[in-house]
């Protein structure tokens, strides 16, 4: 059955022909599990997923797929944890009941829930919608660490039916395109049109792309706080498209750019990966689903890249350890490194890049040889970078630089005065915006005020009051785009400002070595 199902998706996906498609994604809509309890947990329309997911995926859980999702109370042994979860939204008159010991939590919230219209999930996520306390929400849900069933059955959610609509189909009929000669080349290669789409058909991509990873027990805050204000779709030919989803205001990082993005095939989903754009590289990493494993991975992989190049302007890409062997056994066995390698992604550890050099001639000279494990796992000691056509090593910023700037972030809050963390953090943000010539900020929006807020440690740190008058007039238009709508505006002016880079990076280096 699961074989069946496999096929299907990938027949769907890449279809030889207009009629295979319709039989493969006609049999997806009628594909029935018979309630195979050796199918639990496969994310297949009329099974069961258990998972504990986070406060933020369990609150789209219960807005997208209402009455289906449970607590799993035969798997949940820490219930004092979600006893303080309870005790927020008890009244008093509840209280002495409760701390009896006469009654458990779960008989506690049968007796709570007793008439509300959903189950024991919904009744508890509808409890937890103050918005004033969503901070807190989200540190006592997660801390509970609650295991939940959700009953898939026909939900458009599962993997038997989670597709975003296109306007036409593409077929195969040629194959699967293979690795470009010139990855590098193709990167830098402009796309015909990158579409930003509307806020509708956003937040309908990003509903995709959330289910894609919660019917395949998978999270991550890429799509989980995506902005449905700024997902931006490119066509890479053959049906195959990009997606790209900036995060929403509220969840961005003060210095790096964030973004998920999602590889879609007629439609359906058929990857992801996660991106950190910090001035002009971007570490990212892509991960295929395993239906669509044996597809033409290298060369979607390369299209990843040739999107981000677009839209952020980047001449430099850089892959961590985790994604080609460090801990990872997955990518390890599957000798991910030499994915990377061939592509063009070289170790920046100069005894690693001897290793793979020499392992590279090896298979050279014999296509039969494979790396051992003990091998892979020195070749997995450090990061991969690719390096474009006109990248220079000066304008690399360490991210281990992201910690130091973080502690540098922490001194300045420290020594500019102000009894609260917040009032610190106001009067910096003001000293900055005085640095570079700003009068004021208030005719900015809240997001932008607050962003410029997280930000300010860090520029202080890097001392703008003694730059030059174009490097400041560059600062305010690259600080108040932090916090606009599009954070890819951001994203590019970051990379353009080569002041702020180089100022950094070298008080970066002094903070490490003093």
């Amino acid at each position: 059955m699961r074989r069946l199902h496999n096929s299907l998706c990938f027949r769907r996906a890449f279809p030889a022909s207009p009629g295979e498609r319709r039989d493969a994604h006609r049999q997806l809509l009628d594909f029935k599990s018979s309630g195979r309890s050796d199918m639990t947990d496969s994310g297949i329309a009329g099974t069961r997923l258990h998972y504990r997911f986070s406060f933020h995926v369990a609150k789209w859980l219960a807005r997208k797929a209402p009455g289906t999702v449970s607590i799993d109370w035969a798997e949940y042994d820490a219930c004092a944890r979600l006893d303080e979860l309870l005790q927020q939204i008890l009244k008093s008159s509840e209280d002495d009941y409760f701390d009896s010991g006469y009654i458990s939590s779960q008989e506690w919230i049968a007796l709570a829930s007793a008439g509300f219209p959903g189950t024991d999930f919904d009744w508890l996520l509808a409890q937890l919608q103050d918005k004033r306390l969503q901070k807190v929400w989200t540190q006592l849900y997660d801390a509970a660490d609650l295991p939940l069933v959700w009953h898939i059955g026909e939900s458009a959610l599962s993997k038997s039916r989670n597709v975003f609509p296109v306007k036409a189909i593409a077929t195969r009929e040629s194959g699967m395109r293979s690795r470009p000669g010139n990855a590098k080349r193709e990167i830098m290669r402009p796309l015909p049109a990158i579409e930003k789409l509307s806020k509708r058909k956003g937040a309908k991509l990003v509903d995709v792309a959330m289910a894609s990873l919660a019917a395949r027990h998978r999270e991550t805050n890429h799509f989980n706080f995506a902005n449905p204000d700024e997902v931006y779709i490119a066509d890479v030919g053959e049906g195959v498209s990009v997606a790209v989803f900036g995060l929403a205001p509220e969840h961005r990082y003060p210095l790096e750019c964030t973004m998920g993005f999602l590889i879609l095939s007629n439609g359906v989903p058929i990857g992801y990966g996660g991106s950190s754009t910090l001035f002009l590289q971007v570490n990212t990493g892509i991960n295929i689903f395993d239906e669509y494993r044996g597809s033409e991975a290298s060369f979607l992989w390369v299209q990843v890249m040739r999107v981000y190049r677009a839209l952020v302007g980047c001449t430099r890409f850089v892959v961590n350890p985790y994604q080609f062997g460090a801990d990872n056994s997955e990518a390890l066995n599957s000798g991910a490194f030499w994915f990377y390698f061939h592509l063009g992604f070289r170790p920046v550890d100069t005894k690693v890049r001897a290793l793979a050099n020499q392992e590279a001639a090896r298979r050279r000279r014999n296509p039969t040889y494979r790396s051992d494990e003990r091998k892979l796992r020195k070749l997995a000691r450090c990061d991969m970078h690719l390096m474009l056509p006109g990248s220079r090593q000066s304008e690399f910023f360490d991210e281990d630089w992201l910690a130091t700037s973080s502690m540098l972030a922490t001194q300045e809050l420290a020594t500019v005065g102000g009894l609260t963390r917040s009032e610190s953090a106001k009067q910096l943000a003001e000293n900055v915006a005085r640095d570079l010539g700003m009068r004021s900020v208030q005719s900015w929006s809240i997001p932008e005020r607050r962003a410029l807020e997280n930000i300010a440690p860090i520029v202080a740190a890097a001392k703008p009051a003694a730059w030059p008058a174009k490097e400041k007039v560059s600062m305010r238009k690259l600080l108040r785009a932090k916090g606009g709508l599009h954070e890819v505006a951001y994203a590019r002016l970051l990379g353009e400002h080569e002041h702020f880079r180089s100022v950094l990076r070298a008080t970066c280096r002094r903070a490490d070595t003093g």
